[in-house]
């Protein structure tokens, strides 16, 4: 992973899987009718769903074959995610901007 990014590409596919969660959080049937405007969505599936697929993405990528790889991989996807947290949290303080609202439903 150490190629040029193509920056259009990942707004693209971060909107794409934004997308497709949130369509897969509408309730379906009798419930969809009385859908409130409000969308819940299931972070802990939602995780869940993201870390399967991200693992099934890396497992097929090449040089990925000990164990000592898939450490490296993983640690340079850790400290992304914590890079990203720390990022976002800097950015709201700066705007003034709230978090996503959220209603935990369940605990993750």
């Amino acid at each position: 992973m150490t190629h040029e990014l193509d920056e259009a590409y990942i707004r693209k596919l971060r909107r794409g899987i934004l997308e497709a969660i949130c369509e897969a959080s509408v309730p379906e049937g009798g419930a969809a009718a009385s859908f409130d405007k409000t969308l819940y969505i299931g972070t802990a599936e939602v995780c869940e769903v993201l870390t399967i697929t991200l693992a099934e993405f890396l497992e097929s990528m090449p040089g990925l074959d000990s164990p000592s790889d898939i450490r490296v991989v993983s640690e340079r996807i850790a400290n992304n995610l914590r890079s990203g947290i720390q990022t976002i949290r800097r950015v709201r303080i700066e705007t003034g901007s709230d978090p996503l609202p959220t209603v935990a439903i369940r605990p993750n």
